[in-house]
């Protein structure tokens, strides 16, 4: 059974996929106000036991976390990991219809 996650990243947050677990299928940029605020990346997971990269720079100060992917939201296909990334475009108060937002599918996929 295929599997797929949604990958974010953001200025100060960024996930990193090293190895051949995660193919990347699609990238979307997150525009606010014509500011990229996020970059979401949808990939299907080949490898259930790989683990992801996390770099968070808070405060001046930098953090890495090694997270297996068991432990990350897992979607079925790849139309409804996009249904949760509009769900997420919408938690952030923001939608396709709004002037000041958009969700922009970007040319290449990459984590």
């Amino acid at each position: 059974m295929d599997k797929y996650i949604v990958l974010t990243n953001k200025d100060t947050f960024q996930t990193v996929v090293d190895g051949t677990g995660l193919e990347p299928i699609e990238t979307y940029h997150f525009y606010f106000f014509n500011d990229l605020k996020a970059k979401y990346t949808i990939a299907k997971v080949l490898d259930d036991s790989i683990k992801i990269k996390l770099y968070e720079n808070y405060e001046g100060k930098e953090y890495i976390n090694e997270i297996r992917v068991k432990f990350f939201e897992s979607f079925p296909t790849i139309e409804s990991a996009r249904e949760e990334l509009e769900e997420i475009v919408k938690a952030s108060g923001n939608s396709k219809d709004s002037k000041f937002s958009k969700l922009v599918k970007s040319n290449n996929a990459a984590s």
